[in-house]
């Protein structure tokens, strides 16, 4: 029990830290710059107000990221191992025992920095294995519309790998467990993935913060998703798009320059 709480903690505290240097680089890279011409005086006052700011913002990204995690831990640790009844079988606790190791590998998977070993791949290739093993794990049906000729793109195939899972994960969560379509295609230079549910569509603030670290419509999920995509997809050279479509559902469009 010991060695499990230290684990609980670690992650918290690891992803806590993670987020905070995020925010406190981006935070101290708005505010290099003084002003010219002002005293040393206002100089001092401005880095004060600034150095406020960022303690707040650092405050309140802290506080949501611990929320978030904890949340997570407590419906997928915690809920499935105290809920196990002492007339509980072998099979029964293995299985519970399984699902809190798995929600404890999905938050060490956000923590580790992938391999970024690019090469051109065909992302035609790369959707249909990752689509025959999100099939395997998920009760969700998938049509796929993929070019006939070759569309390919500069990118790390096992990191696009996870990249897409995370996408069609959250498509599918998201998708009411509808149907998902996905596209493959080149148009104007560019290797395009489309991604589309036929869910409710993005709500005006999820669609505005849907890349916020631990941001979440869900209770059960981190909110590190849609983020960590959108991280590996700029590390790769590539960019990220998200959308409402017009007769329903969300998309969500991938790109790279064609190889």
């Amino acid at each position: 029990m010991e060695i499990a709480i230290g684990v609980v903690v670690g992650a918290i505290l690891a992803i806590a830290g993670f987020i905070l240097g995020r925010s406190s680089g981006r935070s101290v890279g708005l505010s290099e710059d003084a002003p010219t011409g002002s005293s040393e005086t206002e100089d001092h006052a401005a880095l004060e107000a600034g150095s406020s700011s960022r303690e707040s913002e650092l405050n309140t990204v802290l506080v949501e990221a611990i929320g978030r995690v904890s949340a997570f831990l407590k419906t997928n640790v915690r809920k499935p191992l105290i809920e196990a009844g002492e007339a509980a079988g072998a099979d029964e606790l293995r299985e519970r025992i399984e699902h809190a190791l798995g929600a404890l590998s999905d938050i060490d998977f956000f923590l580790e920095e992938p391999s970024m070993s690019k090469s051109g791949q065909s992302l035609v290739s790369l959707v249909e294995h990752v689509a025959q093993e999100f099939s395997g794990d998920q009760d969700v049906r998938l049509r796929m519309q993929l070019a006939s000729s070759p569309v390919r793109a500069v990118v790390s195939g096992p990191v696009m790998m996870d990249v897409l899972y995370l996408i069609l994960h959250n498509a599918g969560r998201f998708g009411g467990d509808n149907t998902i379509d996905i596209a493959v295609q080149a148009i104007d230079g560019r290797s395009l993935i489309l991604v589309r549910d036929h869910g409710p569509g993005f709500s005006d603030e999820a669609l505005q913060r849907a890349f916020d670290p631990f941001y979440s419509t869900s209770a059960e999920g981190l909110g590190l998703g849609l983020p960590h995509a959108r991280s590996l997809i700029e590390q790769m050279g590539g960019h990220i798009e998200l959308r409402n479509v017009s007769d329903g559902g969300a998309e969500v469009e991938v790109s790279f320059p064609s190889s």
